[in-house]
């Protein structure tokens, strides 16, 4: 009998997982299509296929359920870059590299994602607790790729103010190929993009960085 009613839990812990995944999906498909505010209940409903009733039951709230979207979106992004620095190894002209690359990868450089992090950002004023994902000035990864740039210039005899001011100017183009990508989808070149954030990094740190960003 014990045995039957932890197959019974287990089963509906597993049906609640899909439905709450089902949700998470249908929030951002609703948000693609029409922007924060204009993701409804009816519309996630739409998208969805399930009653306003499972949405209150598995997240209280619609703003709740939005929440849970932005964390995803975040969560797949930050899943990226931690999987290309676990695979780069301890040298930061390789991990630096890893991370650019790993910025412009489909798997996150998408229109479906890009689209997202927008109608997120449009709400941040208003919306304080979108700001945390969506920031260029997200941590941990700031923080990271700052270490890095100061790593780097420390290593080719500048000081650590060199180090930052690369990393802020790295920070700010990604940001700006983002939005060309977002504007402009079908003419975006990710690899040339790439390339040229290698080439800013150059400019910086010659001794170490130089060449093609797909070399290594």
């Amino acid at each position: 009998m014990d045995q039957e009613t932890d197959k019974t839990l287990t089963a509906r812990e597993i049906s609640r997982e899909r439905h709450a995944r089902k949700l998470i999906e249908a929030a951002q498909d609703a948000i693609c299509a029409y922007g924060v505010r204009g993701a409804t209940i009816a519309r996630i409903q739409e998208f969805s296929g399930l009653s306003r009733g499972m949405i209150n039951a598995r997240f209280d709230s619609k703003e709740r359920l939005l929440e849970a979207a932005i964390r995803d979106m975040s969560a797949a992004y930050t899943g990226r870059w931690q999987r290309a620095l676990a695979a780069a190894g301890d040298d930061p002209v390789s991990r630096i590299r890893a991370l650019i690359r790993a910025d412009f990868s489909p798997e996150v450089l998408n229109e479906r994602h890009v689209t997202l992090w927008f109608a997120f950002r449009a709400e941040a004023k208003p919306r304080d607790e979108y700001l945390s994902y969506i920031t260029t000035r997200e941590e941990p990864i700031t923080s990271i790729v700052t270490g890095l740039c100061v790593e780097l210039a420390e290593a080719t005899g500048r000081g650590p103010d060199e180090g930052r001011r690369a990393a802020t100017l790295l920070m700010a183009a990604l940001e700006g190929f983002w939005a060309d990508f977002h504007l402009y989808p079908q003419d975006f070149d990710r690899d040339a993009a790439a390339q040229l954030a290698w080439d800013l990094l150059a400019r910086f740190f010659p001794e170490r960085i130089s060449g093609q960003i797909t070399d290594a």
